[in-house]
């Protein structure tokens, strides 16, 4: 944490007022949000693998060079075990439509679009996110997809399997 906030320091210039630890979601990196006395804040990260952390950048920056929506890298100690990124806000996606997957997949219409705008952006993400994309530095990130899901209990996979069938159904039937 020491050197998490030494980064931020270094960035920002000053100590920063708040440290709010942040619900990760699907890796095993550690989010922080760091405000500053004017209430402007961004998320700092501690991961405990450099291979995935280094993936990660390497695609934040790629990503952002082609104007696709997705955190900014602001700065990354030299080892690369913590960085700070863009803060995109208090709610996610997955929390965003946590109601309808309460509901046993009926999600209201707030619920649907978001769905629909995310699905929606799919396909740009993966067309021109693919373009110039060094895909050596893909590999960890598909080995951590295994690793969270695949190696997962086959009661995990199939419950994830059958969420996502769920969800695309909803969605056809909402059209």
């Amino acid at each position: 944490m020491e050197q998490l906030i030494r980064l931020y320091e270094q960035w920002a210039g000053g100590k920063p007022a708040t440290i709010e630890k942040v619900k990760g979601a699907g890796s095993n990196r550690i989010y922080y949000r760091l405000t500053d006395e004017a209430h402007h804040s961004v998320i700092g990260v501690v991961g405990t693998s450099r291979e995935e952390n280094h993936a990660f950048i390497c695609l934040a920056k790629h990503f952002g060079q082609r104007q696709l929506p997705v955190p900014e890298i602001l700065a990354a100690s030299d080892d690369e075990m913590r960085y700070l990124q863009t803060d995109l806000g208090h709610v996610s996606l997955f929390d965003a439509i946590q109601g309808g997957r309460e509901a046993g997949g009926r999600y209201n219409l707030k619920e649907v679009d978001l769905l629909r705008r995310t699905i929606r952006e799919l396909p740009n993400i993966q067309i021109r996110g693919a373009r110039g994309l060094d895909f050596s530095q893909c590999y960890l990130t598909a080995n951590s997809f295994t690793n969270h899901l695949i190696l997962q209990p086959p009661q995990r996979q199939i419950g994830f399997c059958e969420e996502i069938s769920r969800t695309t159904r909803r969605i056809k039937k909402c059209k």
